[in-house]
């Protein structure tokens, strides 16, 4: 069924293009729930084994986010007449946000409670895309069960639809209620940081590895976007610690979408050669036979772990530059993230690519010239932006910079 596969990929592209520029509430949040749509389809039909329960859980964890984010900004509306982001972000940079529905609901002192109870409705909706940790567990079933291209796409593009909901929404609109939930917020992040290293590291299934580690490297965007709102700084210049946080998080986004898709793409190739399997315990000395596999592979996991000279170091730089400015205990914990990072995807490319060569692999194909000119592309930007950031953050730093200091002035 092909017309209808790909005629749900655009439905999904369509939503998500929607999704990142819609600056109303009401069009935002319709094309918030289209993307959700084409995407159980594309689990539920074309996905493998247990992909009606995977589909199922996917939807019932995103609906429920949808559906408290929906009646927080129902709440909203009520007070302020207003569903503009714009606008409401200079209601809640002026701190006028608690003052609006205390009068809408008439019951004096309860402003600051209810602006709280709105807050955590809409931080739902965003953790449960993105994910956080604990709204995590739909993640790696859906990603290791849906076809490897649906998959690039549900890590590449649809899991940064939270974390843009969290710098475009929910940090301009509430930096208040942010900064009084600081503390279980930057907590929720730090472990969803090392505790999805930590699972990586005990999988054998690649594609649930993957998974995790998605949830890892994404952690890192909610560490980052979570400190911005501290206002002390501990060492540097405020503005530059806060806007190295949001560059991190425009740079860890862009390479996280690169590397995790150009590895499940990797991976969805040696899937098919194989026959099927993915267990980390039925490969080994593969680069023996599939030496340009195993290079391509290589410059891709390095990457991901964060190697000097590749696209993930600069984001995971910029992010713990500004954690360390901003809340050096809260970098501190995080580290241990970035250690395991290292050990789980240097394991995986050791039991994959090196040691003694099984035999049923040794007529394994290496890639095709036309698998060489797909994923050449992705591992040459990887090469450019590890060598030169500027490219993506000549871009976004203005409006980073504008976003930081509004929050700070409440203009």
């Amino acid at each position: 069924r092909p017309a209808l596969y790909y005629a749900m990929v655009l439905f999904l592209a369509a939503g998500l293009v929607g999704t990142f520029t819609a600056l109303n509430f009401f069009h935002w949040f319709i094309f918030w729930e289209l993307s959700l749509i084409p995407a159980f389809f594309l689990i539920k039909l074309w996905g493998g084994e247990d992909r009606d329960a995977a589909a199922t859980q996917f939807f019932v964890y995103t609906m429920v986010g949808s559906v408290a984010m929906l009646l927080a900004f129902l709440a909203i509306f009520l007070a302020t007449g207003k569903l503009d982001f714009l606008e409401l972000a200079r209601i809640g940079q002026q701190g006028r946000l608690d003052e609006a529905l205390e009068q809408a609901v008439g019951w004096n002192g309860t402003g600051a409670s209810l602006a709280m109870l709105v807050f955590w409705g809409v931080f739902l909706g965003f953790a449960v895309k993105v994910p956080c940790m604990p709204f995590h567990t739909w993640l790696p079933a859906t990603y290791s069960t849906a076809p490897t291209p649906v998959t690039m796409l549900l890590t590449g593009a649809m899991s940064k639809m939270g974390v843009y909901g969290l710098v475009r929404v929910l940090l301009p609109i509430f930096p208040e209620q942010m900064r009084a939930a600081l503390p279980v917020l930057a907590v929720l992040a730090v472990i969803t940081i090392v505790f999805g290293a930590w699972a990586a590291f005990a999988q054998t299934d690649l594609k649930r590895m993957l998974a995790y580690s998605s949830v890892n490297h994404l952690g890192y965007c909610l560490l980052a976007v979570f400190l911005v709102v501290r206002p002390e700084v501990t060492w540097g210049d405020a503005l530059t610690a806060r806007a190295a946080l949001l560059d991190g998080v425009s740079l860890q986004m862009f390479n996280h979408g690169l590397t995790a898709a150009t590895l499940f793409c990797l991976l969805g190739m040696l899937e098919r050669r194989a026959g099927g399997r993915r267990s980390m315990a039925d490969f080994g000395g593969l680069r023996r036979v599939v030496p340009v596999f195993a290079g391509f592979m290589g410059i891709a996991t390095f990457a991901s772990l964060g190697l000097p000279g590749l696209n993930g170091f600069v984001g995971e730089f910029l992010i713990f530059r500004g954690a360390f400015g901003v809340h050096p205990w809260m970098a501190v914990l995080a580290v241990p993230g970035v250690l395991i990072t290292a050990v789980f995807l240097l394991t995986f490319f050791q039991r994959v690519f090196c040691g003694p060569l099984e035999e049923r692999w040794r007529q394994m194909p290496d890639l095709t010239v036309g698998e060489r000119w797909l994923v050449a592309p992705a591992l040459l930007v990887m090469l450019i932006l590890g060598v030169v950031p500027q490219v993506v953050l000549a871009a976004v730093n203005p409006a980073v910079v504008r976003l930081v200091s509004n929050l700070f002035t409440g203009s």
